[in-house]
């Protein structure tokens, strides 16, 4: 066992640092047995160390029935890298079925939980990197990159055909680089490209003010979300709505808003349930009407949000 890098055999620790970082989105890994499913064999926060990015090296388990990645915000790829026999994978868009082979890259739907399962006939083993959301990229880069060079728009959970074997070389590099202690630039650089990269394949041609074009978006998923409120709101929806990937959606959305979008429909939603309140509806009768399961769900949503239960609203 190479004494510079050695095997992790449990994930508890990682799941519990993920967590506490605030750059990433990993609140839904709380609890999560990943060790049911994965064998980690390197991780970048271990050592070297590196915050601007993750990445995890894994061999999965055998027959070990169906695992749910939560979603996230963050930009999440994966490179197979050894392995052979049938994936099945719904990346919010069905199911679809591929051959296990090294080369192979994947991409989870930001805010979409990621459901696998897989029968092998040898081994499967992995290259994951989560990027988060708030890589720092001058927008005018970003944008003016997607102007100039943008192509169609990516489907979900495919960083389309003809950068695979780029992203993959990338996710070996990177592999490398935390093996051998590399420092912490060469993962914020690596962080750096892969965004712009992902903004490239994702983006659109359009008018020659990628500004005024990013406030147009903003506006109409706010309208969108506005004309909503009772119903169940997903990312994938806004993000058609605005003929924009969910990776790049959540990039420009959270740019604009200082939020991500799930978190800024949240926050309408408690302003027209505190509206509703004032206004003497039950607690009930506001859970419906703001796109909550249950009067319980709008109340923990609620006391977050404000500090205080819906219930000490007062009527005006």
């Amino acid at each position: 066992m190479n004494a510079r890098a050695p095997l992790v055999t449990r994930t508890g620790e990682v799941v519990s640092l993920m967590q506490r970082e605030p750059r990433f989105d990993m609140a839904g890994y709380a609890g999560l047995d990943l060790d049911r499913f994965v064998r980690r064999s390197l991780c970048s926060w271990e050592r070297p160390g590196w915050r601007s990015l993750l990445l995890q090296k894994f061999e999965h388990v055998e027959a070990a029935g169906e695992m749910v990645m939560p979603p996230s915000a963050d930009a999440h790829l994966w490179l197979i890298t050894g392995g052979a026999g049938q994936l099945h994978i719904d990346t919010g868009e069905g199911w679809r079925t591929t051959p296990i082979t090294p080369g192979e890259i994947g991409m989870a739907t930001p805010g979409v939980p990621t459901r696998l399962r897989y029968e092998t006939t040898a081994p499967m083993h992995s290259i994951h990197v989560h990027l988060p959301l708030d890589v720092h990229l001058p927008a005018a880069v970003v944008e003016r990159v997607v102007a100039e060079l943008g192509g169609p728009a990516l489907p979900a959970g495919d960083p389309a055909p003809d950068s695979g074997e780029l992203i993959g070389a990338v996710l070996k590099s990177l592999a490398a680089a935390t093996a051998a202690g590399a420092d912490e630039l060469y993962a914020d650089a690596a962080a750096r490209f892969l965004v712009v990269h992902l903004a490239i394949r994702e983006g659109r041609r359009g008018s020659a003010d990628p500004t005024r074009r990013e406030d147009v978006r903003v506006r109409k998923a706010i309208a969108y979300m506005r004309d909503r409120l009772s119903e169940p709101v997903r990312l994938a929806e806004l993000a058609e709505e605005v003929r924009l990937s969910p990776y790049h959606f959540l990039r420009v959305f959270k740019r604009a808003t200082g939020e991500t979008p799930v978190r800024y429909l949240t926050r309408l939603r408690i302003a027209q349930a505190t509206r509703l309140l004032e206004n003497g509806m039950t607690v009930s009768q506001v859970a419906r009407r703001c796109g909550f399961s249950s009067s319980g769900h709008l109340s923990s949503a609620f006391l977050r949000e404000t500090g205080v239960r819906p219930s000490a609203v007062p009527a005006k």
